[in-house]
């Protein structure tokens, strides 16, 4: 099979001290001398040659390593599920509404889709709906969802602004619905081959269902709404924008449904954000560490052992079980932290290479 090298990319050692010192990461000279060539939009475009095996080999030898294991680059897909209901119009502090604030930590210069959209796939989708009776419920007006969609894509900046920008808050929140009805638009251009999808619900305020548009009654519907997304692959990370008008009850069941968490097991994280810095906080939590900042593994390691290990970033040893370092988050992902993540993410052309000694490996 043919196999890209990304532009980071992971390598563990399965031989002795002197594991790779013929040739390197094991991988052909070619690949080795020249590095990895980025095509016009910086992605890599490197491609080892047909070896007609699952991971390039060293030579055989009494000091050769077993095969070298390559994890390639993740490229995530982030779905950014933003409430659009009229409470969104409320002031947040700086002479922003909640609605302008999270636009502009999402678009705006130095916000997160221009900082990671050449590595992450982003796809938008604003949702509300129309009541015909207003505040006193009954059926919507027209389509319930309405949703505002953009599908994911790498350097999608430019269609999710113009979509975003003119964008103004509407009405209810149907949350549920919105859920469902966002994943099967975008289903046509899920690829797990490139990496994890993920959802990012940012909302103010209590469920609505179509069925009937206040009172907020939408709670259950929305908490069985996550646990299919999750149940199709798909993790829902929940940031909470209004203070005290969500239950901090419903906020931690849809947390728990979104990643996969069952009754008895800790509760999951989800993140209040009412401030330009506190959002910024919880998008970089989720986005970055979450999800950029955490390649997989092609074979698995002992967690317990994986310091034991070496982890280099642009050939900067990095320390490991550090906040500024990485970890091994199970046998088959490690994750950077802090400092460590944000070079990764940030700096163009970064290289990731981690070895382990046959320890460290699971058998």
């Amino acid at each position: 099979m043919r196999r890209a090298i990304a532009a980071w990319a992971l390598a563990s050692c399965l031989g002795a001290t002197g594991c790779g010192s013929k040739t390197g990461l094991g991988l052909p000279a070619e690949a080795r001398d020249s590095g990895p060539r980025l095509d016009a939009a910086g992605r890599d475009a490197t491609v080892l040659p047909d070896t007609g095996t699952d991971a390039p080999r060293l030579d055989s030898g009494p000091d050769a390593c077993a095969p070298v294991v390559v994890a390639l680059q993740v490229t995530p897909t982030v779905l950014l599920l933003i409430d659009q209901s009229a409470s969104m119009d409320a002031p947040a502090g700086g002479g922003r509404t909640r609605w302008t604030l999270v636009r502009d930590v999402l678009i705006g210069s130095g916000g997160l889709v221009p900082g990671l959209e050449r590595r992450v796939r982003f796809g938008l989708s604003l949702y509300s709906a129309r009541s015909r009776d207003g505040d006193d419920g009954g059926p919507p007006i027209g389509m319930c969802p309405l949703l505002t969609t953009v599908p994911p894509a790498l350097d999608n900046l430019d269609s999710i602004r113009t979509v975003y920008s003119s964008a103004v808050p509407i009405e209810d929140t149907p949350t549920g619905d919105a859920i469902d009805e966002t994943l099967a638009r975008f289903t046509p251009f899920f690829d797990e081959t490139l990496g994890p999808t993920i959802l990012v619900l940012a909302t103010d305020g209590e469920p609505d269902r179509c069925e009937q548009l206040d009172p907020q009654n939408g709670q259950d519907e929305a908490v069985s709404a996550a646990r299919r997304a999750f149940a199709s692959g798909i993790r829902t990370f929940v940031i909470n924008l209004g203070e005290d008008l969500v239950s901090r009850r419903h906020l931690q069941d849809m947390a728990n449904a979104g990643l996969g968490h069952r009754p008895g097991e800790p509760d999951a994280p989800f993140w209040e954000a009412s401030s330009t810095a506190g959002l910024r906080s919880a998008l970089d939590a989720i986005v970055r560490t979450e999800v950029a900042c955490t390649p997989v593994l092609t074979r698995a390691i002992v967690p317990e052992r994986a310091c034991s290990g070496t982890v280099t970033l642009n050939g900067r040893p990095l320390p490991c079980d550090d906040p500024d370092g990485w970890r091994a988050t199970d046998p088959t992902h490690l994750q950077l932290l802090g400092a460590a993540c944000r070079e990764l993410t940030d700096v163009p052309g970064s290289t990731l290479e981690a070895r382990f000694p046959c320890e460290a490996l699971a058998r």
